[in-house]
């Protein structure tokens, strides 16, 4: 029998010392006694000159020598040998993607699958490694290149599940890398299959996938969409829920919303196979800041005392409601009607205006706040606010931008269909009769591309202030005669002023955030939800922005500024000023309420949603393999002669791997306790013997006498 650790039979040396310990005679202690006639048979044995006595039969004897022969035995690692069913180098993908946290098999399928990966791992060849990697939002090596496999296992055990959408393209392109480093190498892939994407990778290597997760896994039903709009009125809000239900069978489920942790109101929706449902909740009231929305069971469902669904994940969601406030304005020029018009339409804004002429001097507020949002027509001042600003049709070079010259009939280039401030924007039937030639700066991109590059709009952080320029004046093109025109000064003046320094969207699991550092402050700290919190820092001196990356958990972030021990705890000077503002300026028609509500306090906490909100990875259904295991390389031909520093062919490679080794420590140490314990009941047999006996007696049922 082979043996793993031959140098353990070094304790067979043992075995003769458990032999002397029945060989050698026992050392009495001498006492003196009156008479030596009852001590017969002992004199005999004291007077003998040899510390040596005959080796006497002995139960307990023979069963110690066993149990030093055995532990011996096991110390050695024997083994038997069996062919390989794995290649020599072994690269396992695990997927942690949020369907992993599916309950159709006990307790996750994520648990399943690092168990069917320990299993396949059996298989694998004496000698052989095993890379590991974690399969989320982006691909991490957990284990490079080792054979221990108590440390391999101890990788494994220690992936965690996520919430990120499945794609497993990273991971696949860095397992090829990693197994074509080895002529003989095969990736194995732990995942349900229920991925968002197909990856598309070709791996140099054979791939196998360990699908996890039941044929009938698909019970769920999701919290696909989720927003807070105000109501013209500006008094009440309204919350839209979407949800889908993504099994093969009917649902009934009860939708919960629930405002700054208070239950606000709770609905039974019934959704059909396959179908969606939207459910709006009005009249909630202003000053909630969170509204968190929960799929529960319904009471009048049949299953009450089951699980809701397999996927606990997309169950909850979170919003953060923006605080309304007015906005102020001032506008700086000889005045542009249609301009005026769109801008009085936007909600909570007072406008107000400023000949050129007149500024500075009469742009100076009474309360010593700043205006929201100040915007140039045709005219840019030699020194800039520190407050958001908009500059239309620049007439020259500034600091806002270089001007080349003057563009006649400009042409609106290709549009980014993911740029915000044109969404919902139709400029295909806009016409501009003159417009500033401009170059687009380096803190600036371009949101509105015009002929041979020059921007026509372009947006961006101005040394910490938002800035953005437009280089046509709108009375100038037949923009206010359109649609899209109060829509995008909404888009526009909306980023520039911006209702909060959070995210306006729900943040995808992983994706990182980008926060404002408030002036004075040295950096911000980030509680995320479980209660961890990170300090950020600027990455220079005197930055004013920080990136969040560590958006795994799902549910509200809240963002505080750190300052200096000399600094107060209060905010800024304007915190003492009067709360209704008194501008100098003077006020034009505007359409917005804004009435009882105050300045937003830019050291106010930040709050931002972090939500799964993916359709895809909310179908839980396993997929199929064939996809994935098409990405490998298929059986080579064996040819003659491979080409120098090629790798050798499949079967080659097969023909040569060291066979799988199965140690025998279990039947071994089964082998070893039994022997302990018959030890330990022929040292004890009258214990026993009369243990057994008292059982014996209350078991036997009484004899009853005879009639």
């Amino acid at each position: 029998m082979p043996l793993t650790t031959p140098l353990a039979l070094l304790g067979l040396l043992f075995v003769p010392a458990v032999v002397a310990m029945y060989l050698l005679k026992l050392r009495r202690e001498e006492r003196v006694v009156p008479s030596t006639l009852l001590w017969q048979r002992l004199v005999a044995d004291v007077e003998a000159n040899a510390p040596w006595q005959r080796l006497r039969r002995s139960l307990l004897f023979l069963l110690q020598l066993l149990l030093v022969l055995i532990l011996v035995l096991l110390a050695a690692r024997p083994f038997i040998e069996r062919p390989a069913g794995l290649a020599r180098d072994i690269v396992l993908v695990v997927d942690t993607s949020a369907s992993m946290g599916a309950s159709d098999v006990t307790p996750n399928r994520l648990s399943a699958a690092k168990e069917a990966a320990l299993t396949a791992l059996r298989d694998l060849p004496a000698g052989g490694k095993v890379s590991v990697v974690e399969a989320g939002r982006t691909a991490r090596i957990v284990a490079a290149g080792s054979s221990d496999l108590g440390r391999i296992r101890l990788a494994i055990e220690s992936i965690r599940p996520t919430t990120a959408a499945g794609d497993l393209s990273d991971a696949l392109e860095l397992a090829s890398e990693l197994a074509s480093q080895s002529g003989d190498a095969e990736v194995l892939i732990a995942t349900d299959a229920a991925l968002t994407s197909v990856p598309t990778t070709a791996v140099d290597a054979k791939v196998r996938v360990l699908r996890v997760g039941s044929e009938h896994g698909s019970r769920n039903q999701a919290i696909v969409a989720l927003a807070v709009r105000t109501a013209p009125s500006g008094v009440t809000r309204s919350v839209f829920v979407s949800m889908a239900n993504l099994d093969v069978e009917a649902a009934m489920r009860r939708l919960e919303v629930w405002g700054d942790g208070l239950l606000l109101e709770a609905r039974d929706v019934r959704m059909g196979a396959q179908q969606r449902a939207d459910v709006i909740i009005d009249d909630v009231e202003v000053g909630v800041g969170v509204v968190e929305v929960r799929l529960v069971v319904s009471e009048g469902s049949s299953d009450a005392a089951t699980p809701p669904d397999q996927l606990a994940a997309d169950d909850r969601a979170w919003a953060i409601v923006p605080p309304d406030r007015p906005r102020e304005i001032l506008l700086v020029g000889d005045g542009d009607p249609y301009l005026e018009t769109a801008l009085s339409f936007l909600p909570n804004t007072s406008l107000f205006g400023v000949k050129t002429a007149r500024y500075p001097a009469d742009a100076q507020r009474r309360d010593g706040t700043d205006w929201d949002l100040i915007i140039f027509e045709g005219f840019v001042p030699a020194t800039l606010p520190s407050t958001p600003t908009l500059v239309i049709g620049p007439p020259q070079t500034s600091q806002m931008g270089t001007v080349t010259g003057k563009l006649t009939n400009p042409g609106i280039g290709t549009l980014s269909p993911d740029e915000p401030i044109l969404r919902y924007v139709d400029l295909s039937t806009i016409h501009i009769a003159e417009a500033a030639r401009l170059e687009t700066p380096a803190w600036a991109r371009s949101v509105i591309p015009g002929p041979k590059g020059a921007p026509l709009l372009y947006a961006g952080i101005r040394a910490g202030v938002p800035t953005a320029v437009l280089a046509f004046e709108p009375r100038r093109s037949d923009l206010p005669l359109q649609v899209a025109f109060p829509i995008l000064i909404a888009n526009l003046t909306g980023e520039l002023m911006g209702g909060s320094a959070a995210p306006a969207d729900a943040v995808r699991p992983g994706d990182p955030v980008a926060l404002p550092v408030p002036a004075g402050a040295t950096g911000l700290r980030v509680e995320r939800p479980d209660g961890s919190v990170v300090d950020l820092a600027p990455g220079t001196a005197g930055g004013t922005s920080v990136t969040f990356a560590q958006t795994d958990l799902l549910g509200v972030y809240v963002a505080t500024a750190i300052r200096p021990a000399s600094a107060g705890a209060s905010g800024s000077p304007a915190a003492t000023a009067s709360p209704t503002p008194e501008p100098s300026a003077t006020p034009r028609p505007s359409g917005g309420t804004g009435s009882g509500a105050g300045r937003v306090d830019p050291n106010a906490p930040v709050r931002f949603a972090v939500d799964l909100f993916d359709v895809a990875e909310s179908t839980i259904t396993p997929g199929s393999v064939a996809a994935l295991e098409k990405l490998g390389r298929a059986a080579a031909v064996p040819v003659a002669s491979p080409a120098p520093g090629a790798s050798a062919a499949p079967d080659a490679a097969a023909a040569s791997r060291p066979p799988a080794r199965d140690e025998l420590w279990f039947p071994i140490v089964l082998i070893v306790l039994v022997a302990l314990c018959v030890e330990w009941a022929l040292y004890h047999r009258d214990v026993v013997t009369r243990a057994w006996r008292g059982l014996s007696r209350r078991v036997r049922p009484p004899v009853r006498g005879s009639a």
